[in-house]
């Protein structure tokens, strides 16, 4: 420190006392100066980049759910049993779907407490749903009364090339949706290409989405189980679609875009790389602290609602069916499961029967207020420990839509491409799908042409953009930095460098020379030597 030495060698009192003052001032400001060095440091501040580079990324995964969960012909016995047979004691022996019957038994023991005028019409409208289904029917049974692959999907091209439909799609199930399916793009053939723009680099279907092939009735009629009372895609039609990234879990009942049938909808997307930074600059994560489902990459969706099953739990003593996660809760039941309520309650409705029909309620309403409390409540969800991925890739969707088929004869051209070309028809030639051949082949009849048209829809899915919007965090205030910074206000404010350092030091060793050699025990000792 270069004012010490003048401080010593100060011949008058003023003079030590000024350099004794510009030293304890300068080392104030030194002292302040590292202060904020280190709380600069130790805030660990991070920076954002954003790019507009050409990288390679994946085309993404479109997951695709018809909004009506159950099969025609399903849906169209079950009005027909409803309309004939009015006594619920008929309803098991009506048919022998196997399915239907399963349902029927559900639905029954609903049936005389619905007629009891005490009880308010909203407990059942909350417990008879798509859900209750889902849950008290054999899983199976529910996947083959559902809309299957064949009759939903009816053409698909991607990159001008006909699907592979046994290979480019994979079915999962959704409590509300009950069948879906996501279509996982083939890996390109050269590993480094990129992504194509335009829509005929994309991926395009055609999905059979209406309702048009159900039965008609004059009066009001309603079908326990076939809706939800507190969802706002209740009563409708189309296709539920899902663009996320591959290999990761879609949740269509919270995510996703509606297509009404008879209309063309085109997704433009832009993918979007996002680079984070973890601990202690910031917070990502590389895996689901909750566990993944059926070995899907990370998602903070997928974290966040598996923590809000495992609240639900703790809280309600039981599980809810439409959040992921329930498989790890084997010894728990779901909310919306009707163990409580007793066969009997289908002939008599007693007491009991209303008592657990209400804790049936009670369960419903719990799960449903403590998501609502988990999704509101910024402490509960950081409680969670779900961060965003450290690496992920993202998409942007914008969307369009048009009417389809057009009514001109350039709308003839789907009719033709749909019966003709791809002979739609000829997929329920089977022995099990005579009944619906039947139904279709008067519904699609050329001479209905127009009408039935209107219950398909036309997905488009393209690139935008083949550039990558690339954000990246990384640490704004480094070691090195920090050392540079040091060094600065040393010099600036004390005069203090590497080199005076190394005089310090080097002076601190010949002190400790001399010393040992001075007093240590191996001194020097001068004079004669005696015997």
């Amino acid at each position: 420190m270069h004012g010490v030495p003048r401080l010593i060698r100060a011949k008058s009192t003023t003079a030590r006392l000024f350099w004794m003052f510009v030293c304890l001032v300068a080392m104030s400001f030194f002292c302040v100066e590292l202060a904020q060095l280190l709380g600069k440091y130790y805030s660990f501040p991070k920076k954002v980049t954003i790019e507009v580079l050409p990288l390679v990324v994946p085309f993404p995964a479109i997951s695709l759910c018809n909004m009506r969960n159950l099969d025609t012909i399903v849906l169209n016995k079950l009005n027909r049993i409803f309309k004939e047979a009015r006594d619920p004691l008929q309803w098991s022996d009506y048919t022998n779907d196997t399915f239907i019957n399963a349902y029927m038994s559900v639905v029954s023991k609903y049936y005389p407490m619905f007629q009891m005028r005490d009880i308010d019409l909203k407990v059942f409208q909350t417990v008879l749903t798509r859900t209750t289904i889902a849950t008290n029917i054999d899983r199976d049974l529910v996947s083959r009364a559902g809309v299957p692959f064949k009759e939903f999907i009816v053409t698909c091209r991607y990159s001008g090339q006909e699907c592979d439909r046994e290979r480019d799609f994979r079915q999962f199930f959704d409590s509300y949706y009950y069948n879906c399916f996501t279509f996982a793009p083939p890996e390109p053939e050269e590993p480094n290409s990129m992504l194509a723009e335009g829509l005929e680099n994309g991926w395009t279907a055609t999905v059979l989405s209406g309702s048009g092939m159900l039965d008609k009735n004059d009066e009001i009629r309603l079908i326990p189980g076939t809706h939800e009372r507190f969802s706002p895609m209740s009563g409708t039609e189309g296709v539920r679609v899902v663009i996320h990234p591959p290999d990761t879990e879609p949740f269509p009942h919270t995510e996703g875009f509606d297509v009404p049938p008879g209309h063309a909808v085109t997704f433009g997307v832009r993918a979007r790389k996002n680079v984070r930074i973890g601990t202690p600059h910031g917070n990502c994560s590389h895996a689901n602290p909750f566990g993944t489902s059926n070995g899907a990459d990370y998602r903070m969706m997928s974290c966040q609602k598996k923590c809000v099953q495992r609240s639900i739990v703790a809280q309600c003593g039981c599980k809810d069916i439409s959040l992921p996660g329930h498989d790890a809760y084997p010894d728990v039941s779901f909310c919306s499961s009707d163990s409580d309520i007793s066969p009997h309650c289908a002939f008599n409705a007693t007491a009991d029967c209303v008592r657990a029909l209400y804790r049936v309620y009670d369960r419903f309403m719990c799960a449903r207020n403590t998501t609502a409390k988990m999704s509101g409540n910024a402490t509960a969800s950081r409680l969670c420990g779900c961060y965003p991925p450290c690496l992920e890739v993202s998409y942007d969707v914008t969307y369009s839509l048009s009417k389809w088929p057009a009514e001109s004869f350039d709308g003839e051209e789907a009719y033709v491409d749909i019966f003709r070309t791809e002979r739609y028809p000829e997929r329920f030639e089977g022995k099990e799908d005579a009944e619906k051949a039947a139904l279709y082949g008067e519904f699609f009849d050329p001479s209905n042409r127009r009408v039935a048209m209107r219950n398909f829809a036309r997905l488009n899915v393209y690139v935008a953009d083949s550039n990558v919007l690339k954000t990246e965090e990384t640490a704004d205030y480094t070691e090195s930095q920090l050392l540079s910074d040091i060094g600065g206000q040393l010099g600036l404010w004390v005069g203090i460098s590497v080199i005076t350092l190394a005089e310090v030091l080097e002076l601190f060793l010949d002190v400790v020379r001399y010393f040992f050699s001075r007093h240590g025990p191996y001194r020097c000792v001068s004079g004669p030597i005696r015997e």
